[in-house]
């Protein structure tokens, strides 16, 4: 619901009467943007929120979202603007490259005008860095469910520790499967003689970051005694291109040839089994 600045009694009409002092109260106004938000205000299971608004709209105006849980609904025309923006920026970028996007191109699609695709980020190099940067920070996700793969069931053995492995190996593949997950690697791909150090960024955010993880959760299982590894690292990288690069590789060149289920768990189950019998301590008992 909208409520708007006239006095106490909108927010009364609305049912909201908690809110009537702080309606009525003054709020600074900005005249740097168009719509900004300018104050918060949270009270029980509803967030109030100001915005200032000038020549585009015209008045000021209060948003009102009711909170699920702790977190309030997204309120705000600015932040959905940008979504939309950012949203059809990466079909495009996905579908035509770079080189073959223009802002005219995004801001059509997005439903907005090109004044505001600049003036949210500048201009189209700043907007795909934006979304490259968006997308590595996504990764996080990949790698706490990586995480949480190696720490689901107990192992004490070097069959639990295959078992486990190829768990785990299954839970990667299915991240990175993804067809978006697979077109934005694409892209970023494409444009790394472009943009460089955003190649190097995603590259260490993403599959560096993965492979760290990996590389880590095995001192476990070397200091269990299952495992004899000199080079975890190395050992990590090698786990991840068993577990990932068969099919990750022609799902790269063929997007409409994704593996099956069986056959990602006949893949999953490989990659451990291979990487067990490489670094299996001699001294482990099955």
């Amino acid at each position: 619901m909208v409520l708007r600045r006239s006095s106490a009694q909108s927010a009364r009409t609305a049912g909201l009467t908690s809110f009537a002092p702080l309606i009525a109260a003054p709020f600074r106004r900005c005249r740097r943007h168009r719509s900004v938000l300018d104050r918060t205000v949270l009270c029980r299971n509803w967030t109030v929120q100001y915005y200032a608004w000038n020549e585009e709209v015209g008045r000021h105006r209060w948003r009102a979202t009711q909170m699920e849980g702790d977190t309030a609904l997204p309120v705000g025309r600015t932040p959905r603007k940008r979504r939309d923006i950012v949203d059809a920026a990466t079909t495009l970028f996905l579908r035509n490259g770079y080189q073959g996007t223009s802002v005219d191109q995004i801001a059509a699609a997005a439903s907005v005008s090109k004044q505001t695709v600049y003036k949210q980020f500048g201009d189209k190099e700043r907007l795909f860095r934006a979304i490259v940067d968006g997308v590595a920070e996504n990764s996080r996700t990949i790698a706490d469910e990586l995480d949480a793969a190696f720490t689901r069931r107990a192992v004490s053995s070097v069959e639990d520790l295959e078992q486990m492995l190829a768990e785990v190996a299954r839970d990667y593949l299915d991240a990175v499967l993804e067809s978006r997950v697979l077109s934005l690697r694409r892209l970023i791909i494409a444009e790394a003689d472009r943009f460089p150090d955003l190649a190097r960024t995603y590259y260490n955010r993403a599959p560096a970051r993965g492979i760290e993880l990996i590389a880590d959760q095995l001192g476990r299982f070397v200091d269990a005694g299952l495992l004899e590894v000199d080079d975890r690292r190395l050992a990590a990288g090698q786990f991840a291109y068993l577990a990932l690069s068969i099919a990750q590789d022609r799902a790269m060149f063929c997007p409409d040839e994704q593996p099956d289920d069986a056959e990602r768990d006949r893949l999953s189950r490989a990659a451990a089994g291979v990487f067990v019998a490489a670094y299996r301590s001699r001294s482990a008992q099955q």
